[in-house]
């Protein structure tokens, strides 16, 4: 008996790290006039080859949703060989609007099961090769939309991981338009936000993928400082870290699902 016993705790386990690993959960936020018409809002982070799930592919849940705006905030592959699979699900995506700003995994390829610095010419190839799939790139780079009468900006940072962020608008300029979402792959970029006092609404990011981990509502590991999901700055600017998809590694996730976020914002 208490072999069967130890036998159903170690299923039942398995069964959780399983759900945790690869059931998608969504994530439903509300910014701006409740009552007003909405503009929807997608995030997707961190894939690391993960396109297909146990209640569906990414490609569905998030056509589902019907967006306005498709944000991929990096890391869509783990090697430059996995990419073209990954590729392919997002262009079964149904949205005018889909958004790109790369990670550490497009700046770091996989060989031989270690990473190392891709070259410059790499790295373009790479960035070359997700534009030929219909989705614009934003590495230090602005995309200005016209929505519901108003003017709307998309900005999305290189990787601050590396060092190679930077704002190339003045801050006036930016203040110009009505609703200003910002993108970046490393919730470090908040500091540098705050330091130049950068304009936004909401500003989106993943790397950390929740920690993976998760105890007692807590993140186990190197990102235990960062929160998971939306934190407001003030009573404009809104912050969120997106647990992501896939896994890095160690494959598994503990309390801790994967993500689509799906932000809707009053006009």
């Amino acid at each position: 008996m208490v072999i069967i016993g130890i036998v159903v705790i170690v299923v039942l386990v398995a069964l959780c790290i399983v759900y945790s690993t690869y059931w998608v959960k969504v994530s439903h936020i509300q910014l701006g006039d409740p009552s007003s018409k909405k503009v929807t809002v997608v995030q997707i982070s961190d894939l690391h080859d993960q396109t297909h799930f146990i209640n569906g592919s990414l490609s569905k849940m998030v056509n589902i949703i019907n967006p306005d705006l498709v944000m991929v905030t990096g890391d869509l592959a783990s090697t430059k060989e996995q990419l073209d699979k990954v590729l392919k699900e997002l262009r079964l995506i149904k949205c005018d609007h889909l958004f790109f700003v790369p990670g550490n995994h497009e700046r770091y390829g996989g060989v031989q099961s270690r990473f190392q610095l891709n070259s410059d010419q790499d790295y373009e190839a790479i960035l070359k090769t997700i534009e030929d799939a219909h989705i614009t790139v934003l590495s230090n780079r602005a995309f200005p939309i016209n929505h519901g009468g108003k003017k709307w900006l998309v900005y999305g940072f290189d990787n601050s991981i590396s060092g190679k962020e930077r704002l190339t608008m003045r801050v006036e300029e930016l203040q110009s338009y009505d609703v200003i979402i910002m993108l970046a792959h490393s919730p470090s970029i908040i500091e540098t936000s705050l330091q130049h006092n950068i304009p936004f609404d909401l500003l989106l990011v993943g790397h950390t993928h929740g920690g993976q981990i998760r105890l007692f509502g807590r993140t186990i590991g190197a990102y235990k400082n960062y929160h998971v999901g939306l934190k407001r700055i003030d009573k404009r600017k809104h912050f969120y870290i997106n647990r992501g998809l896939g896994t890095s590694r160690i494959p598994i996730r503990i309390a801790c699902s994967p993500e689509i976020a799906v932000i809707k914002i009053g006009l």
